[in-house]
């Protein structure tokens, strides 16, 4: 360890004696701007080339906006260049090579409206190839190239009320009544759904030729993607045939390409089937799924089948207890490259398609979320070649490449930036929860200009889900709040993934429960460091960390000096009849109704403590949030401002659950900057 000391004693050095020219800062709020995220890698067939989007922020129009780019590697997997394909202005997505990989597909906006697009790569001009209002998603070249798969969206009629005498030209009516008889009439992040359903289809690259696979007024497949059969003949997806009144049941189908043949069922054990991808020799069907219980979370798992209807499936690296959260077959259909959550980040192997042995190829995946520090990076494999989001503490992520031994070639749009700053160091810890000695991985982020000997305020942000996770990541939210000179504390309590289907299940009729002693417990080690001023504790969390952040306050109203909760769920029993996900917030997270029992309602909601919370809070809440809609902020608002609790509520116009644009991002990160600051203890 000495010469590694030595080293960094001589850079420190050297650092300090830069000129004020190169002086670092830490992280501040407009450098969001500054950062573009890689996301979506793809592997063309010969694993020389791989397509990527390139995510950045708008000032200007205020948007998060993307663009598709091309890079090239040669025979090592370096990268030799990269190019822009499709710029911003478009909003390109989706993109996919063709077999051959002389073109692409992907969806842009025409006209405000998205399309499919066709590039051969040698011209460099995309053209596009629907003009219709399908709203196209999930797009797959059939084996031969002549065909795309995809799914949309064939829009209905709106129902209106006979007898109505119609309006006058040029007068000032209202407009139309909306008949609502859908339960997801809406869902967040899209606002109003409109009357239609979802089709499978299937466009002919030559001519232009639609054909919708299936009929009817209702859904026909699900958006979790399709796959080609190795004949062009089908093509094979999900679909939930009750999403409502069922328990959690999506079975795999077999859809005629010609739409000449009503789609046919192929699995029908209990439980999900979805995310399905077809071996090279068409004999085999993998895909993502987990069987029918009673626990809070059903992890995904990988499974193989035959794609004959009845055949039997079978668990692929069942000892692998972690959930899968994306697969790609091997070009020789002996294996199958997998992506799965371990302990806040994720990670590729390899898994023998028959023995289930798995090999690692990459250690660590990075997170695409950049708002907040959680997994959900994305992979690509072929022809040996690996792509995939690259992982950093202090910068959002870029492009990885893997020959399958270590990582041979990088995109970084980012080292610049993250030369000039600061960052904020994380470090790992574990603890034993105070409930059951059960062991709580979390990390601490510290203020960049941190000092030994100095005491700092201390802020335990929760994460949402609750079956999600928090990793070692960099965010815009917790670098703001570390260079406002606060130390951040963030974990993985029970009920996060990553960690096995038993720790995700803890909370099975249990949440909120001992999770909130996983986070007091994690919380109280870090106070009791010479480094915290544990007279200056303070908590938020959004979603269901938001949930946590309340229930925090009502279980131990003295301990925080005040409490920022973000888009949480205060009333399950309003949660369970409003949100865009209510049927399965009942039947699966409370497992029974409100009116059969009220009083599990009630005793699992914060708004049950409301008259024990002394804690300052903030609420943060999107008006247009229909995952946990604005209304139950309002009503924990009320209670407290009618108890005299000091309370502030935000609202955020037109954000949904993910927060908004990008000046909303940070409203919602700096309102509670400056909430703590206002009640730090001297």
């Amino acid at each position: 360890m000495k010469p590694l000391r030595v080293l960094a004693l001589v850079v420190a050095i050297a650092s300090a004696s830069l000129p004020p020219a190169f002086a670092k800062e830490a992280l501040k709020a407009e450098d969001i701007y500054a950062l573009s995220m890689v996301t979506d890698p793809v592997v063309a067939p010969d694993g020389r080339r791989v397509l990527f989007t390139r995510a950045t922020f708008d000032r200007a129009k205020d948007r998060r906006t993307g663009e598709l780019w091309l890079a090239h590697l040669d025979e090592r997997g370096t990268v030799v260049d990269k190019r822009l394909l499709v710029g911003r202005d478009m909003a390109p997505r989706g993109a996919a090579f063709s077999p051959d990989g002389r073109r692409l597909a992907y969806i842009a906006n025409s006209i405000d409206k998205p399309q499919i697009f066709v590039m051969v790569l040698a011209d460099g001009v995309g053209q596009p190839l629907t003009t219709g209002d399908l709203d196209p998603g999930s797009l797959r070249w059939s084996p031969d190239g002549t065909r795309i798969a995809f799914i949309g969206r064939e829009a209905a009629k709106p129902a209106s009320i006979p007898g109505m005498p119609e309006k006058p030209e040029g007068g000032d009516a209202a407009a139309d009544a909306k008949i609502i008889t859908d339960l997801f009439w809406r869902a967040d992040g899209a606002g109003e759904v409109k009357p239609g359903a979802r089709h499978p289809y299937v466009v002919d690259v030559a001519n232009a030729t639609i054909t919708r696979l299936t009929q009817g007024d209702t859904h026909q497949v699900d958006d979790e993607g399709v796959a080609w059969m190795a004949d062009g003949r089908h093509v094979v997806g999900s679909y939930t045939a009750d999403p409502i009144n069922g328990p959690l049941e999506t079975d795999l189908y077999l859809y005629d390409a010609a739409g000449k043949a009503p789609k046919k069922r192929l699995t029908s054990r209990a439980g999900r089937e979805f995310a399905p991808e077809v071996s090279p020799d068409g004999r085999r069907l993998a895909f993502l799924g987990s069987e029918a219980s009673t626990g809070f979370y059903d992890m995904p798992r990988l499974w193989t089948t035959t794609p004959a209807p009845g055949a039997p499936v079978q668990a692929l690296a069942a000892d692998l207890d972690r959930p899968v959260a994306e697969i790609a077959w091997r070009e020789d259909g002996a294996a199958i490259h997998a992506l799965y959550n371990d302990q806040g980040v994720q990670r590729i192997a390899t898994i023998d398609a028959v023995t289930g042995a798995r090999t690692p190829v990459v250690p660590v995946v990075g997170g695409t979320r950049l708002y907040l520090p959680s997994s959900g990076g994305q992979f690509s494999a072929a022809h040996g070649t690996f792509a995939y989001t690259s992982a950093f503490t202090d910068r959002p992520a870029g492009l990885g490449v893997s020959r399958g031994n270590g990582e041979s070639g990088a995109i970084d749009f980012n080292r610049a930036w993250a030369d000039s700053r600061t960052p904020a160091r994380i470090e790992s810890l574990t603890v034993a929860s105070r409930a059951d000695g059960l062991p709580v991985q979390g990390w601490i982020a510290f203020p960049p200009d941190f000092k030994a000997g100095k005491r700092y305020p201390l802020i335990l942000d929760i994460h949402g889900g609750p079956n999600t996770d928090y990793g070692p990541f960099f965010s815009i939210t917790h670098g703001l709040y570390a260079a406002a000179g606060y130390i951040v504390v963030f974990a993985n309590p029970r009920g996060s993934i990553g960690y096995g289907d038993r720790f995700a299940n803890a909370i099975t009729n249990a949440y909120p429960g001992q999770d909130h002693d996983d986070l007091m417990s994690l919380l109280d080690e870090v106070a009791r460091r010479p480094y915290a001023d544990a007279k200056n504790l303070f908590i938020g969390g959004g979603s269901g960390g938001g949930v946590l952040t309340l229930w925090a306050i009502g279980k131990e109203p003295e301990k925080f000096r005040a409490a920022v909760a973000l888009r949480p769920v205060v009333d399950w029993t309003d949660q369970a009849t409003t949100a865009d996900f209510s049927s399965f917030f009942m039947k699966h997270w409370m497992g029974a109704t409100p009116w059969d029992k009220p009083e599990l309602y009630f005793q699992r909601s914060p708004f049950s403590l409301a008259g024990q919370v002394k804690t300052p809070t903030m609420l943060i809440t999107g008006e247009q949030d229909f995952r946990t809609p604005i209304s139950q902020t309002e009503q924990m608002f009320g209670a407290l401002k009618m108890r005299g609790v000091e309370v502030e509520m935000i609202r955020l116009p037109g954000a949904g659950h993910g927060m908004g644009r990008p000046s909303q991002w940070l409203q919602s990160v700096l309102a509670p900057i400056d909430f703590f600051n206002r009640h730090k203890a001297e």
